[in-house]
């Protein structure tokens, strides 16, 4: 087994060495950083990134997602297996991307506080619970004895693309280059040539790299396989004045 960590911890402050530490001191399992750069409290930006990258993990590996704005409150740790990877998150819609509402899973609240740190903090169960658990998973704990069974977890407000005469999507991250990347996939996208609409917006131009585009905003199939909003060596997000979770529609040309 391997422990992949994702949080919005960032790597200045003393948090990722101390989960790490405890993780180390009661496993050999290999830890891996996903990313610790998720912005702070952004629930919906880790489910996606989590969701864009789950793909590529092979079975055997522990996710311990660790974004967790109601830390110390009423909120469940939850530890979930899909596909032979296990999933470690708190369950306030983190996890709701990747596994979605009715994927057939097997799921557990972890409520077996021998496992936990002793005289822990509420507002630090990375450390003292995630961290223990995911090295007590890795050394062979079964997930049925964790706490009790569940059938469904927290799901995030989010809309899923619809696919028909009008493809109906959002823009779901904006990455460092100011890229506006959708969830419309384009492999599913019903009919060519198509132009997006987006915040009163109209784009028509489809470049198949960056390098290529003529100056102003184009589309572009990015590395999902989603169609993403672009402007050649600058920022889309900054030149449109589009942000997450803005509708977007794609139809014909001719629809226009």
């Amino acid at each position: 087994m391997r422990i992949a960590l994702l949080t919005d911890f960032g790597t200045r402050d003393p948090y990722v060495a101390a989960v790490k530490g405890v993780i180390a001191a009661r496993t050999e399992a290999p830890i891996i950083d996903l990313t610790h750069e998720i912005p702070p409290y952004d629930v919906f930006g880790a489910a996606w990134f989590l969701r864009a990258i789950v793909r590529y993990w092979p079975a055997e590996t522990i996710f311990v997602c660790v974004v967790d704005p109601g830390v110390g409150s009423s909120r469940r740790i939850i530890a979930v297996e899909q596909e032979g990877r296990v999933f470690l998150a708190p369950d306030n819609g983190l996890l709701s991307l990747v596994l979605g509402p009715r994927s057939s899973v097997l799921g557990f609240v972890v409520t077996n506080e021998s496992l936990f740190l002793p005289d822990g903090s509420n507002t630090f169960h990375g450390r003292d619970r995630f961290a223990p658990v995911a090295a007590a998973i890795a050394n062979g704990l079964p997930l049925d004895q964790l706490g009790p069974r569940i059938d469904e977890i927290v799901q995030l407000p989010y809309e899923p693309p619809q696919y028909g005469d009008v493809v109906r999507g959002s823009i779901v991250a904006v990455d460092r280059f100011g890229n506006l990347i959708t969830d419309i996939e384009a492999a599913r996208i019903p009919f060519t040539p198509f132009v997006l609409e987006a915040h009163g917006i109209v784009i028509d131009r489809l470049e198949t790299h960056y390098a290529g585009a003529a100056p102003g905003a184009f589309l572009i199939v990015g590395s999902s396989g989603c169609i993403e909003i672009s402007v050649a060596n600058g920022s889309a997000a900054e030149r449109l004045q589009m942000r997450r979770l803005g509708r977007v529609e794609v139809c014909r040309i001719d629809r226009r």
